[in-house]
């Protein structure tokens, strides 16, 4: 039949785009701060809503610009990462933000996880641990449900934790000092490395975040030269491509509050064109 209609079939609607995950950084290093920037310019369904270099302000920006992540340095002055993390825990349990620690030092992996932290990067991480860590960003957004696998997790930190302490009283293999001792001791210095105390001569010498890492870092390679780079890349995780002069001032910030003379047993020489070295 001439003109006879054709059954008319609506077109199929257009998948629903998931909105782009609002992600927060909160880190004292500006060069952090552009590395974490740079990888996640990789990731279109990722959109970085601000950058914070305080615990303070990242309280203020969280409130302000709401996130759904938040990457999360745990070594800041003032307020460090745990008790932002700790705060937002409580402010925010009916909407809970996923958190990503990341830090230098391991030391911190239990508690991290102790505040329901999603995931924890080392510094310094390769590209494809970063990516691990979004794919678990995405499915912890996807189906909302984190806790057994948080627990798991939690759980198996805690048994290493306990596993290191027991081995602790026996020594590193070929009779070398276990990598993180409690307290170190050279000259008048003496360092509680996990009540991060510093003491010279008896008297407390109160220290930034940074500055106590860069004093331990020295201490445990006391009488040694330790590059530059070397320092670069365990205090502040930087590649070894890096060019910082923060360095610089944090020795400077260091030898001023420790107070020891040149020549002195315990003071920061440096060595030119090379590093530094803690003189026993």
């Amino acid at each position: 039949m001439n003109g006879s209609l054709r059954p008319h079939h609506a077109s199929a609607p257009a998948p629903a785009v998931a909105p782009a995950i609002r992600t927060l950084i909160v880190d004292d290093e500006p060069l952090a701060r552009l590395r974490l920037r740079t990888l996640l310019a990789e990731h279109a369904d990722f959109a970085v809503v601000g950058e914070c270099g305080d615990g303070r302000e990242a309280m203020d920006a969280i409130a302000r610009a709401r996130p759904d992540l938040l990457f999360l340095d745990v070594q800041m002055a003032e307020v460090n990462g745990l008790e932002v993390a700790r705060a937002v825990e409580h402010a925010s349990a009916a909407s809970p933000l996923a958190i990503v620690f990341v830090t230098a030092f391991d030391q911190y992996a239990v508690r991290a996880f102790e505040v329901s932290a999603l995931d924890y990067l080392l510094k310094p991480f390769d590209e494809e641990r970063f990516v691990a860590t979004l794919d678990r960003v995405r499915a912890h957004r996807a189906n909302g449900q984190t806790r057994e696998a948080h627990a798991r997790l939690l759980g198996v930190l805690r048994d290493l934790s306990r596993g290191d302490a027991a081995a602790g009283g026996g020594g590193a293999a070929d009779g070398a000092a276990p990598r993180d001792a409690a307290t170190l001791r050279v000259a008048d210095l003496e360092v509680d490395v996990r009540g991060r105390v510093v003491r010279r001569a008896g008297a407390s010498v109160q220290l930034r975040p940074k500055e106590f890492d860069l004093l331990v870092a020295l201490l445990k390679r006391a009488g040694d030269v330790v590059a530059r780079r070397e320092l670069l890349h365990d205090v502040w995780g930087y590649s070894d491509d890096v060019v910082s002069r923060t360095i610089d001032t944090h020795l400077a910030e260091l030898r001023r509050k420790l107070g020891h003379q040149p020549g002195d047993p315990g003071y920061i020489a440096t060595v030119a064109r090379t590093g530094y070295r803690l003189q026993l």
